[in-house]
């Protein structure tokens, strides 16, 4: 005598993917920080090297922590376990860039305490973002690079601010992704037979 089992896998998961209010809140505050941070990191030289400096940045910052809000928010209510692994790749991510910040204080001349929070937030906000922000900056590098020894009148600064600017762009792109993402729905479903004799 046998016994046709049908499993379906997918649907667990997709319960247990169900976001909240609560997580909503959270992926804003999450999205906000790490956006916010991205878009000052990216800001600071190009703002710099015009006249508009502190305002610039500022609004460099404002913008991007807006993208960041709205994107952590949907994602939190439509994905609160992938929210979860981007607060716990944000964790990583600072604690591995306060590290890097403590091996460069006592290298560089005026590099302080500050200094290292700064960095470590950095890490964080790189963190929640990890692939768009490394694929940002690989493609940042690679046009700065060609900026800096291709066209008459590039400089290496321009490349940096390139470079660091697909970094902020790519962190961004996949918080925008990932909340629209988070709203698809389930993922289609399949059966597996399982046949059980006795």
């Amino acid at each position: 005598m046998g016994l046709l089992l049908l499993a379906s896998p997918d649907v667990a998961v997709a319960q247990d993917r169900d976001g909240s209010a609560i997580a909503a809140l959270a992926g804003g505050a999450l999205g906000l920080y790490s956006g916010a941070m991205l878009g000052f990191t990216g800001g600071i030289i190009p703002c710099t090297q015009g006249s508009v400096g502190v305002g610039c940045i500022r609004w460099h910052a404002a913008g991007a922590g807006a993208i960041g809000l709205v994107s952590g928010a949907l994602l939190g209510a439509g994905d609160a376990e992938r929210l979860g692994d981007a607060a716990l790749s944000a964790g990583i991510g600072f604690v591995a860039g306060s590290a890097a910040g403590l091996v460069i204080k006592p290298l560089a001349q005026r590099f302080g305490w500050h200094d290292v929070l700064t960095v470590g937030l950095l890490g964080g906000a790189v963190g929640a973002a990890p692939i768009g922000s490394a694929l940002g900056f690989g493609l940042g590098a690679g046009a700065g690079l060609i900026l800096w020894r291709a066209i008459p009148g590039g400089t290496f600064p321009n490349a940096i601010a390139v470079a660091v600017a697909g970094l902020a762009l790519g962190g961004l792109t996949q918080w925008v992704i990932e909340g629209a993402r988070a709203h698809e729905g389930p993922r289609p479903t399949f059966l597996m037979p399982l046949q059980v004799r006795f």
